[in-house]
C-alpha cells in the first residue's frame, strides 16, 4: 500500500509540474480523441507511435505513414525518457509535418507531444486513449509479427 500510494501522489505531482509548466509558458497541447485522430491519421497526418517496438511488432494503427520511435527505453535502472527522441523524429520527420503522436493509454503521448511542440515541431497533436483505445473501437491494425505460444 505504501508503494501504491508513493506512486500515485509521484505521478500526481508530475501530472500537476507538467501543467504549470505548459501554462505558464503558453504552449497548448492538443489532445484528439481517436475518432477525430483516424480521421487525420486516413488523411495526410503521419501517425507517431511511441511506443516500445516490442509492442509496436505486436500490433499498430494501420496506415501507410507510420513512424515508431519510443519515447521510454528500458534500462537495468528502470524506464528512463530516451535521451535521443527529438533527434530521432527529426530524422524521421519535418517539424512542418502534421503529426498525430500515439502511445499505449494517452499519456506518454501526451509528454511526447509537448517535448516535440517545445523543439519546434508546428503541427503535433496527441490521441487521447492510445493503442488500446484504437483497439476497443475495432479500427484496423496491423500486427508485424506473430508470436505462437
Amino acid at each position: 500500500m505504501n508503494l501504491s500510494w508513493s506512486l500515485f501522489t509521484n505521478g500526481f505531482l508530475l501530472v500537476v509540474l507538467y501543467f504549470l509548466f505548459f501554462s505558464d509558458s503558453g504552449a497548448k497541447i492538443v489532445t484528439l480523441d481517436v475518432y477525430k485522430a483516424k480521421n487525420l491519421i486516413q488523411s495526410d497526418h503521419v501517425y507517431l507511435d511511441v511506443r516500445r517496438v516490442e509492442d509496436f511488432r505486436k500490433g499498430h494503427v494501420d496506415t501507410d505513414k507510420i513512424v515508431n520511435i519510443p519515447y521510454l527505453l528500458d534500462t537495468p535502472s528502470g524506464k528512463v525518457k530516451n535521451p535521443e527522441f527529438v533527434k530521432q523524429v527529426s530524422c524521421a520527420c519535418d517539424k512542418e509535418d502534421h503529426i498525430i503522436v500515439g502511445c499505449d493509454c494517452g499519456v506518454k503521448s501526451l509528454y511526447a507531444t509537448a517535448d516535440l511542440q517545445a523543439n519546434g515541431f508546428k503541427d503535433v497533436k496527441n490521441m487521447e486513449g492510445g493503442y488500446r483505445d484504437w483497439v476497443r473501437n475495432r479500427f484496423p491494425v496491423k500486427p508485424l509479427a506473430v508470436t505462437s505460444e
